[in-house]
């Protein structure tokens, strides 16, 4: 107290004494004020500062602790913690690093305190072929069962995360498959040979053929040509010939007032005149068709089809060549593609698009198979849970026993019955949903005297003469 009184004393004598003596103005100290002005000083050199910096890409955050004097107010974990997360880190918080500048009260150092997971990717799939083939060649003896291939699925990556908390997904594995054609079938991931024959590699399409090569012209003297798998005939066929395939018929030549059959895809390279061409599961590919019979499970792919009745499903490609569609009658319930369509002479040409009538009336007749099927197996199943039931109770007889055994054999039979007529009833509603979509393109023209028949909402396209376009929602259309 006496202290202050002195310093008061003297503050009094340095003002009076500055008024007395105006040179001296601004001379004098306030004891009282250097006093509090000290203090704040030593303050200011205690104060410590946390200050945390993120990183560009948010995968890392680090701290810093400032301060002007070591013997600074001591900082607390805590004290971090809560300015990182003012600053938005709130993954991957290193604990050990921030309990070390807490231990040690590390000033004015930048320590990481945060690091983010970076995503991990999946894996590719991968082939491991079990049978080794280069493009091009084939390997016969293959057998039934035999293991072509094994296709390993890509696994999944590892989603990753930064600082902030926010998710960084990770790049899916790539999945990989290879192309299988004829002959291949597919089993969960790996593929086997269907049959007995030859392994091909063309054009990267895995095939297995199991062929029989004929290296001569066929005609009637060579009797009816018959063979479970593919036929390959290296001359004509001509002279009423008979050819008859389980599987695919390959010609390398010319086809005239012949008999072509096969179950899948049917070949032709030279011209084919007076002929009967029929796949039932697949396409009719060639180049020039007259006056013959094209029957096609599948899609018709020519350059020229030419006075010929031709009924296919899924399509007609006439785009190369001279692609040209005269004459004849063409049933269609898919797309069809050609440059012309008719002929200058204005030649009768009968276009039926997108009539899916018969395939309806398929569906309905196996649908009905379907339901017989299903009444018969229910049927069987509510006599297995009678019998089951008495075997509970304990008084079912040997009889019961006999009948539950052939009841279980029968189930199973039917149940492989119904399947492909499941399956052949999914694949026909697929082409009648197509067939109301169905299109007609013609490139270069459209002449007078086609016929068309359209039984969708269809549309007619003349890409080339904006005058030849015609637009139809079931309507018959006469071009004229």
């Amino acid at each position: 107290m006496e202290e202050d009184l002195k310093k008061l004393d003297d503050l009094f004598d340095s003002i009076i004494d500055e008024i007395i003596h105006p040179e001296k103005a601004g001379s004098y100290k306030n004891p009282f004020v250097e006093k509090k002005t000290n203090k704040i000083a030593e303050l200011s050199e205690a104060v410590t500062v946390i200050m945390v910096r993120i990183s560009e890409d948010s995968m890392a955050a680090y701290a810093t602790v400032i301060s002007k004097n070591e013997a600074h107010k001591p900082f607390r974990a805590d004290d971090i913690m809560r300015v990182a997360s003012s600053n938005g880190v709130f993954y991957g918080i290193d604990e050990a690093a921030v309990n070390e500048m807490v231990e040690k009260q590390l000033i004015n150092t930048e320590v990481q305190i945060a690091a983010g997971n970076e995503p991990v990717p999946g894996n590719d799939g991968r082939i491991t072929m079990k049978v080794e083939i280069k493009e091009g060649h084939e390997l016969r003896g293959i057998t039934a069962g035999t293991e072509i291939c094994h296709v390993i699925a890509p696994k999944a990556g590892r989603d990753g995360k930064d600082v902030r908390g926010r998710m960084l997904p990770a790049v899916a594995g790539k999945a990989i498959d290879i192309n299988a054609g004829e002959g291949i079938v597919k089993r969960g991931g790996r593929y086997f040979a269907e049959y007995d024959g030859t392994l091909i590699l063309r054009e990267g399409v895995y095939s297995i053929v199991d062929e029989m090569v004929l290296d001569k012209n066929v005609d009637q003297s060579s009797g009816i040509i018959g063979y479970g798998g593919t036929i390959i005939i290296n001359g004509n066929v001509s002279g009423k010939a008979v050819i008859r395939a389980g599987r695919s018929v390959i010609v390398h030549g010319n086809v005239g007032n012949s008999v072509i059959e096969a179950e899948k895809d049917i070949y032709i390279d030279g011209r084919v005149n007076d002929a009967s061409i029929s796949a039932t599961d697949g396409g009719i590919y060639g180049t020039e068709f007259f006056n013959s019979t094209l029957v096609a499970g599948g899609s018709v792919k020519a350059s020229v089809i030419e006075g010929c009745m031709v009924k296919c499903v899924t399509g007609i490609d006439c785009m190369s060549g001279f692609g040209r569609i005269t004459g004849g009658e063409i049933y269609c319930a898919g797309d069809i593609n050609c440059l012309t369509a008719g002929s200058r002479e204005h030649t009768e040409t009968h276009i039926t698009l997108g009539d899916s009538t018969e395939f309806t009336n398929e569906i309905r007749a196996l649908e009905l198979q379907v339901a017989k099927i299903d009444g018969e197996i229910a049927a069987i199943n509510d006599q297995v849970n009678q019998i089951r039931e008495r075997e509970k109770q304990g008084t079912a007889t040997l009889e019961d026993e006999s009948f539950l055994e052939a009841a279980m054999r029968i189930r199973a039979q039917k149940t492989a019955e119904k399947s492909p007529i499941s399956e052949r009833v999914k694949r026909l509603a697929a082409i009648i949903a197509s067939a109301d979509k169905a299109t007609i393109r013609t490139k270069t023209m459209m002449y007078g005297g086609c016929f068309l028949k359209v039984c969708g909402f269809t549309q007619i396209i003349n890409s080339d003469r904006s005058h030849a376009t015609v637009y139809s929602n079931g309507s018959n259309v006469i071009v004229k």
